[in-house]
């Protein structure tokens, strides 16, 4: 009688475990579904994410494509009357839609914020052999033996200035290395140089993309910190660079001509000179020691057959050259190898007017030069121009020459890209030279 009770008994004790095994599969199979929906909805979002930032980055690729299209036109068909007609053009393209993006292209510079790419001509380059610690000692927070500092690394010696540092100072520190003793290749380079900070370079400007960020204008919220003023204080970057490039794109939309290797007919035809006067200009290309605005001061008679310049007229045949040829001559043509890029000067239509009074340190001379920029829709077309101004001599002008020239080569893009559906955003940064054609692109980044 005893049996079948612990039989009853086993049965029910089997049918609580299948119970207990059913919840469990039902909780662990509602656990791995939940899995599975919360890993496919975040990689759906993940890939939303991804389309969107796709977008967002063709559309600043796009405005980059435009851009660097406007600058091919300008150089290929230049407006030799019109100095800003280049950037009035880059304006136009500096905003527009790709499909369900934008992008917009901006700057700051003066104080002001500006569509279109940065112009490098408006800042001093480094590199130019005409920016001496003098110049540099114009930025603020600057010191002489920073300044020094910046010229020993440039140049190409290890024999360290009267307050600057050399290649021994470099190799002493805890991690060392040496100074380049070149050209620098980015404006980031300079943190490398003895007793430049960060701060100091960057300022709010912490990307070095010349455009006032969000996170650069919102107190101490964000990195770097900053004057939630809606202005960009970009400290030394925005008055330094290292990219511009001289005697680049010319006048006529036709590559530069080295002197001593042009033929007489092409002088002719591109100058508008005659078959003495292209003689004459070959002659003087042939001295690697002159420069064609040697040419300014210079009679065509007096030039000699290796180059040098007589005391007496050498041809008293040849005519001297006029005012239109002259400036052919400086826009035109070149006495070194069109290839050997040197370092640029300064526009002296887009530099900051402040720092173009600091510069010339004559207060007559720059109010006379900022109306004659600001008179005209064009600006100033031709340095020559200048020449106008009363009391300017030609040693004077000469040396405003070497610091200044009309036309910009260099230009850096910071193009965002946005998705208008969930404002993804992608900036794509670049710098390009459009000195020659096909255009370069000297530096590129993404963020």
């Amino acid at each position: 009688m005893q049996t079948p009770v612990k039989i009853r008994r086993t049965t029910r004790r089997q049918r609580g475990s299948v119970i207990i095994i059913v919840i469990w599969t039902i909780a662990i199979a509602s656990l791995l579904t939940a899995s599975v929906q919360l890993l496919s909805y975040r990689q759906a979002t993940f890939g939303s994410d991804a389309v969107e930032r796709i977008q967002a980055r063709w559309a600043a690729r796009s405005g980059i494509e435009n851009t660097i299209a406007v600058m091919a036109d300008h150089t290929q068909r230049p407006y030799p009357e019109d100095s800003f007609a280049i950037f009035r053009d880059m304006e136009v393209v500096s905003f527009g839609q790709v499909g369900t993006a934008t992008y917009d292209i901006q700057h700051f510079r003066d104080n002001r914020k500006w569509a279109g790419p940065m112009d490098e001509h408006a800042r001093i380059n480094v590199n130019h052999s005409q920016t001496s610690a003098a110049s540099l000692m114009l930025l603020d927070d600057m010191t002489i033996d920073v300044a020094d500092a910046i010229s020993d690394w440039i140049d190409d010696n290890n024999q360290a200035g009267l307050f600057g540092v050399e290649r021994d100072w470099y190799l002493s520190r805890e991690s060392p290395y040496e100074p380049r003793n070149g050209a620098m290749r980015s404006v980031a380079e300079l943190e490398l140089v003895a007793g430049v900070w960060p701060e100091y370079l960057r300022g709010e400007d912490w990307n070095l993309n010349s455009r006032l960020d969000r996170n650069e204008d919102d107190d101490a919220r964000t990195w770097p910190p900053d004057e939630p003023d809606n202005l960009l204080d970009a400290g030394w970057s925005q008055l330094l660079t290292v990219y511009s490039i001289d005697h680049g794109a010319t006048s006529s939309g036709e590559p530069r001509l080295q002197l001593k290797r042009a033929s007489p007919e092409e002088l002719m035809e591109r100058l508008g000179i005659d078959d003495l006067q292209a003689l004459a200009l070959i002659a003087f290309g042939r001295n690697p020691n002159n420069r064609t605005v040697d040419l300014v001061t210079t009679q065509l008679s007096r030039i000699t057959a290796n180059g040098q310049i007589s005391g007496q007229p050498v041809n008293p045949f040849i005519r001297d050259l006029t005012y239109d040829q002259i400036r052919m001559v400086l826009e035109e043509t070149l006495v070194a190898h069109p290839e050997e890029k040197q370092p640029g000067r300064m526009n002296i239509n887009t530099v900051p007017e402040q720092f173009l009074r600091d510069l010339i340190a004559d207060e007559t001379l720059a109010d006379e030069i900022i109306y004659l920029r600001n008179s005209r829709a064009e600006g100033i077309v031709s340095m020559l121009e200048l020449q106008t101004i009363p009391g300017l001599n030609a040693d004077l002008w000469i040396r405003l020459y070497d610091m200044f020239d009309s036309k910009s080569n260099v230009y850096s893009i910071s193009s965002v890209g946005r998705s208008e559906s969930t404002g993804a955003e992608v900036e794509i940064i670049v710098v390009v030279d459009r000195s020659t054609v096909p255009i370069r692109i000297l530096e590129y980044r993404e963020q």
